[in-house]
């Protein structure tokens, strides 16, 4: 029996010390590493700007209060997080916009690879689809967030574009988003507002993103990047699983 009892001791305690983070925590984060990778190239658009260093800083308290607030079991997963983290915080703010009139592509290549490290510790947990449609919506709002880190990154980059997929990804997330949609017909009319709002905010910046070299209008998708990653945020809040 005492055999027995240290058996399920043991199990209980691997199984808690392998308990991942969230899915919702995943993409949430996901989300917010985009994000701020977006307010370092909007750095550069908006020419050093104290306004967009500001802005910078707010995403970055921001991802610091998300990582602070999960409670996952797995320490060392979060530790490799954070640590991770902290790299990336430490290049985002390093823009010479501001002092020197230019962004380098050094600056640029550690804060983008900084990112991927940080996202592939992020979302190291594999999940099977069809996800609930609240998780889905915090799937599809980091999505539409990376995409528009591309669009910002592609419309101030001095070495050209390098991402030739953003058109074959924009046209996936537009099926997604509007599949999300469809999957809430007949269901909480609240959150079915909200996803068409983001559907229809998608419809003023969906060529752009599909059609990236002949339609150049970053404002117009970072306003309504806000837009569409809002609403779908409203919807994971209205269709708990």
């Amino acid at each position: 029996m005492f055999a027995r009892l240290c058996c399920i001791v043991v199990s209980l305690f691997y199984l808690s010390q392998s308990s991942a983070i969230t899915l919702k925590e995943q993409f949430n984060l996901e989300r917010q590493a985009y994000r701020v990778a977006s307010s370092f190239f909007y750095i550069s658009f908006d020419e050093g700007s104290s306004d967009a260093y500001q802005e910078l800083e707010k995403e970055l308290l921001s991802m610091d209060s998300d990582l602070n607030a999960i409670k996952t079991p797995n320490v060392e997963q979060l530790k490799d997080i954070k640590t991770s983290w902290e790299s990336m915080k430490s290049f985002s703010r390093k823009n010479e916009m501001k002092d020197d009139g230019y962004t380098s592509h050094y600056a640029t290549a550690d804060l983008n690879t900084s990112r991927a490290d940080l996202i592939e510790l992020i979302s190291s947990e594999s999940y099977d689809e069809p996800l609930p449609s609240d998780v889905k919506a915090l799937r599809l709002a980091a999505d539409m967030q990376r995409l528009a880190m591309l669009y910002a990154e592609g419309s101030v980059s001095m070495i050209g574009f390098p991402y030739d997929e953003l058109d074959v990804d924009a046209k996936k997330f537009g099926d997604e988003l509007r599949a999300l949609e469809k999957a809430l017909n007949g269901k909480n009319p609240e959150a079915r507002k909200k996803v068409k709002e983001a559907v229809r905010a998608w419809a003023y910046i969906e060529n752009a993103l599909i059609q990236y070299y002949e339609i150049n209008v970053p404002e117009l998708v970072k306003r309504m990047n806000d837009v569409i990653v809002g609403r779908l945020m409203d919807v994971s809040e209205l269709t708990p699983s």
